[in-house]
């Protein structure tokens, strides 16, 4: 199952459903980053299924004020691999596959 690592104190897991997660800094979102360099609704990840049994999973930037970074590249959209460093505005993560 793929999951997005956040890394604060002690990293936090979220497993990462079929469908849209959103995150942001604001109450509505699904994963919720307390961070002032987190835009209220920063970015979504979108996690399909295929056809073919394999499953796709992309992420999109909400036009943020900071910034959508992957693997240390600014992204507006992309798809991710198992492995990938990831910040959103300042908040460090890594999206995995188990």
């Amino acid at each position: 199952m793929p999951k997005l690592v956040v890394f604060s104190d002690s990293p936090i897991e979220y497993n990462l459903e079929e469908g849209s997660t959103s995150i942001g800094r604001g109450q509505a979102n699904d994963i919720i980053l307390v961070d002032k360099s987190v835009s209220k609704r920063h970015a979504l990840i979108t996690y399909q299924m295929m056809k073919d049994g394999e499953s796709r999973v992309q992420i999109a930037d909400l036009h943020s004020t900071n910034g959508t970074i992957v693997n240390g590249n600014r992204i507006s959209y992309q798809t991710l691999e198992d492995g990938d460093q990831l910040s959103i505005g300042t908040v460090q993560g890594a999206y995995l596959i188990d």
